[in-house]
C-alpha cells in the first residue's frame, strides 16, 4: 500500500519562504478545527513571523510495517511536490523525530530545521509511556488519550484538569496508522546519521521532558554540524511550546538563517 494524501493547513503570509511543520501525535490526518486550529495558530506564532507555514499531520494511510525512514519519505515527497526547492522544516515531539529522520535521509530538501521537544531517539521512559499508550489504543481503551496527556504535561497539580480536558477531544481517526507511527518511533534512533544534516538547526528541549530529555537534546546537537541547543528549565514535554521565549527563539533563528542564506 502506498502512503496517500497528507493534508496541509496554511498559516502566515503566502509571500514568505515556506516552512513545513510536522505535528505531534496524535495529530489527525484532517485539518484541525475550532480550538485545535486556534491552538496550532498560537503555537506557530513564531514561525509565521518569518515563513509561510504548511502544517501537516498524519498521512491518511500507511503500510503497517512502515518505519521512521518510510514515514519521513512521505513528507519528503510533500516537499518535492509542493515546493520548488529546499524548505525550512519544523517538527514537534513525534513530528520532530520525523523531521530529523527526513533531514538525515534527504538533506538536500532542508535549508533550516527546528526540533521542538525532540531528539535523535526516544528516552527509555518515553518509550515505556508510548508502549502503554499504544496498548491502550489497540485495546480500545477510552483512557489512552488521558494517559498520554498526563505524561506529556507531567504535573501533579494540573493532572486532573489535563485528564478532564482530554474527554473533550475527538477520538483519533485511523487508529491503525497512529499505531504504525508509534511503532516507528519506538524503533527510532537517528543519532549515528546526524552528521549528514548540514542545515542550521535549532533544538528546543524541556528540562523536565520525560520523552526527549535535555541530555538527549544536547547529544543530538553535538552530533550535528550546525546545531544550537536551548533548554527551557523546569519545562515538561508539553510545556516546551508554552515557554514565553518559544516563539521569539524560533523567529530569531529563522530570521538569522534567512539573512545568512
Amino acid at each position: 500500500m502506498t502512503p496517500t494524501l497528507v493534508v496541509a493547513t496554511e498559516y502566515g503570509s503566502s509571500s514568505a519562504p515556506p516552512l513545513l511543520y510536522i505535528r505531534a501525535l496524535p495529530a489527525e490526518s484532517r485539518q484541525p478545527r475550532g480550538f485545535g486550529r486556534a491552538l496550532e495558530r498560537w503555537v506557530l506564532r513564531g514561525p509565521t513571523r518569518e515563513r509561510s507555514v504548511y502544517a501537516v499531520g498524519r498521512p491518511m494511510s500507511l503500510p503497517l510495517d512502515a518505519d521512521m525512514s518510510r514515514l519521513a519519505e512521505v513528507y519528503a515527497n510533500v516537499v518535492r511536490r509542493r515546493f520548488d526547492g529546499p524548505v525550512s522544516l519544523m517538527g514537534m515531539s513525534t513530528g520532530a523525530s520525523v523531521a530529523l529522520q527526513l533531514a538525515a535521509d534527504h538533506p538536500e530538501l532542508v535549508d533550516s530545521l527546528v526540533v521542538a521537544a525532540g531528539a535523535g531517539c526516544l528516552s527509555p521512559r518515553g518509550r515505556a509511556v508510548q508502549r502503554r499508550y499504544a496498548a491502550m489504543l489497540a485495546a480500545g481503551g477510552h483512557r489512552a488519550a488521558a494517559e498520554l496527556a498526563s505524561a506529556t504535561m507531567s504535573s501533579r497539580r494540573l493532572d486532573p484538569l489535563v485528564r478532564a480536558a482530554t474527554r473533550l477531544l475527538p477520538a483519533p481517526d485511523d487508529i491503525e496508522s497512529l499505531l504504525t507511527i508509534l511503532r516507528a518511533e519506538d524503533g527510532f534512533d537517528v543519532r549515528d546519521r546526524l552528521g549528514r544534516v548540514g542545515a542550521p538547526t535549532l533544538i528546543l528541549s524541556g528540562g523536565r521532558d520525560v520523552f526527549y530529555p535535555a541530555d538527549l537534546g544536547r547529544e543530538t546537537a553535538v552530533r550535528m554540524p550546525r546545531a544550537t541547543h536551548i533548554v527551557y528549565r523546569d519545562r515538561t514535554h508539553g510545556g516546551v511550546p508554552l515557554h514565553p521565549r518559544f516563539a521569539d527563539d524560533i523567529a530569531a533563528f529563522l530570521r538569522r538563517t534567512q539573512q545568512a542564506g
